[in-house]
């Protein structure tokens, strides 16, 4: 069994500072410093409302026209997650088809389970 030796260090006193010397010995006029403080809070919060004034929200620009119309979602058969499937809607039947998974990832079948039509 190996024993080995460390050293203890200790803070002396001369060591150890407070925080308090940097305050002087005269008395402090308490509503003067509450005075103080509130007129400083109360332009911190002037600043604030002009910073939230000055915020101008953006215009949205979602997409309306898109190409997904007449593409069919899919379901993989492995994780069972759907997405939008390349494959178009045309005069033959398609149940599924064989490919990689664009979710999970996985060689798989995906079951064809619906057509995107366009809302008018």
């Amino acid at each position: 069994m190996k024993i080995s030796k460390h050293a203890i260090y200790a803070a002396d006193e001369d060591d150890f500072e407070t925080g308090f010397d940097d305050f002087d010995d005269e008395p402090m006029d308490d509503d003067e410093d509450i005075e103080d403080t509130l007129d400083g809070i109360a332009d911190d919060i002037e600043d604030m409302q002009d910073d939230l004034d000055e915020i101008q929200e953006d215009d949205p620009n979602i997409e309306i026209d898109n190409n997904i119309d007449g593409h069919y979602i899919a379901e993989c058969d492995k994780c069972h997650e759907i997405f939008i499937s390349a494959v178009i809607e045309s005069d033959q039947e398609i149940e599924n088809i064989k490919g990689t998974c664009p979710v999970c990832g996985k060689e798989s079948e995906q079951y064809l389970k619906w057509v995107i039509k366009k809302v008018e």
